[in-house]
């Protein structure tokens, strides 16, 4: 199922709730900025309640961070000591092997 909502930090204990309830891990997608540290409260009890949650947040490019761009903040490592994984994945690019 999908579910939508406007605010990320309840849709992060919303998705905590689901992930408690059914057992299972729950996905929460987000855009960039801001709406990504909304998230840590529910991550952080996550944590500590062992309850599964995927987190696929979009991130600006690493050329507009510093330079006044809107919702560009940096994003590496924000739920460091509270995920088992973390990844930044590059922008697209050419020189990317097919196989990334």
């Amino acid at each position: 199922e999908t579910y939508v909502h406007y605010d990320e930090r309840s849709l992060a204990f919303y998705a905590l709730g689901l992930s408690k309830g059914s057992g299972s891990p729950v996905a929460v997608l987000t855009t960039s900025g801001t709406a990504v540290p909304n998230l840590l409260p529910a991550v952080v009890e996550a944590k500590q309640d062992h309850v599964p949650l995927i987190l696929l947040t979009a991130d600006r490019p690493a050329e507009l961070l510093d330079c006044g761009a809107n919702q560009a903040i940096p994003q590496p490592n924000i739920f460091k000591g509270y995920s088992i994984f973390d990844h930044d994945v590059p922008c697209p690019s050419v020189a990317l092997p097919p196989t990334y």
